[in-house]
């Protein structure tokens, strides 16, 4: 071509070296990015701050156990001395108690002897009043169901039938024996009056009265 335009070879080199130029390689396909470091005297700092956290609430659980410890001991004493004290109180209660049973013991039993007394008061007494007073009377033995025997002298044998009669004629009396009448001396000369047994039966509740 007269009026062409030869191509350049250097074009085509051009051209070539952009194809096999390395550089082009070298894109940075992410953006802004930054390389990452590490900050370790940051961390360190925190993992100090966070072990002295620890360390205070591990000292303060101490501090509130021992407290807690120390509270309990307290009130473990103060319960052993209200113990004691209450112990102290029973056995003091328990020996006045022990008293108080062994005094009513004798008071019941002084009470039994003066109601025996005052039962066998009355009862002699009365057996005073039925007597004849040439009669005498002189062994008895009995109990407070109201049955009795006893030991007479009379005179002769009618002052013992009298004195018989005289004792069933009291309302108080229940019953009246005489099973045997015997002189005393050896013949009628002697003899001073006679004795006789007497068995007797009494309504106990008059000498209660």
């Amino acid at each position: 071509m007269l009026f062409g335009k030869k191509p350049s070879l250097r074009t085509a080199d051009n051209k070539k070296d952009q194809f096999t130029n390395p550089k082009i390689l070298e894109v940075n396909l992410i953006k802004d990015e930054a390389r990452v470091a590490y900050d370790w005297n940051k961390k360190v700092f925190s993992l100090l701050l966070l072990f002295m956290v620890a360390a205070a609430l591990i000292g303060e659980l101490y501090l509130g156990l021992g407290w807690w410890q120390s509270m309990e001991a307290q009130n473990a004493q103060a319960l052993s001395a209200k113990v004691d004290l209450v112990n102290r109180d029973i056995a003091q209660i328990k020996n006045q108690s022990d008293a108080a049973l062994t005094y009513q013991a004798k008071a019941v039993a002084a009470g039994q002897l003066l109601a025996n007394h005052v039962y066998w008061t009355n009862f002699l007494r009365w057996l005073e009043k039925d007597t004849l007073s040439s009669v005498k009377f002189s062994g008895f033995s009995g109990d407070l169901s109201g049955s009795y025997k006893l030991s007479g002298n009379a005179p002769n044998f009618a002052t013992v039938s009298w004195q018989a009669k005289a004792l069933a004629d009291d309302p108080e009396v229940t019953a009246v024996s005489i099973l045997s009448v015997g002189g005393v001396g050896k013949d009628s000369k002697t003899q001073t009056g006679v004795n006789f047994p007497l068995s007797l039966s009494v309504k106990p509740e008059i000498f209660k009265k």
